[in-house]
């Protein structure tokens, strides 16, 4: 392989030693590149963590209450200890909405930085009705019934 490159006076140990140096360089090369790309995607993304509690009951967690990212549409929903998680995010300012049934409707504004810890701790209250919407709703389902009897 070298003997076009090299003069004929060389010893053939030191042809091999010089391919077998080179053999290696291209393999340092190699892995030193793809660990850098690694490295390099990796670093693009973050991650966003939470919890839910009932504000009602002492900050007690919220099982299985919905969050979701309004930006990207992505949603999940909390664990038994009203944990939850988003990946693969994009550093930049994220809208939370969460809900839970019979609660009202939160939303907030936090900022996703890639490399650091991004936790949120969100509380719901429960939706109260007032007595007044209630015999209105009352009523008009009484109406209803009546008029198509």
């Amino acid at each position: 392989m070298f003997n076009d490159l090299v003069t004929p006076n060389l010893p053939l140990y030191l042809l091999f030693a010089v391919e077998i140096v080179i053999q290696s360089m291209k393999h340092i090369v190699f892995t030193l590149t793809f660990f850098i790309s690694a490295f390099a995607f990796a670093q693009n993304t973050a991650s966003l963590t939470g919890v839910i509690l009932d504000l009602e009951e002492n900050n007690s967690p919220l099982l299985l209450a919905k969050v979701l990212i309004k930006e990207t549409g992505a949603q999940t929903l909390s664990d038994e200890n009203g944990n939850f998680k988003f990946e693969n995010l994009k550093e930049g300012v994220y809208t939370l909405v969460s809900s839970f049934v019979g609660y009202k409707t939160a939303s907030v504004e936090t900022k996703v930085i890639t490399n650091k810890a991004n936790a949120v701790k969100l509380g719901l209250s429960a939706n109260s009705i007032s007595l007044e919407d209630l015999v209105g709703a009352f009523a008009s389902s009484d109406n209803k019934t009546t008029s198509s009897l």
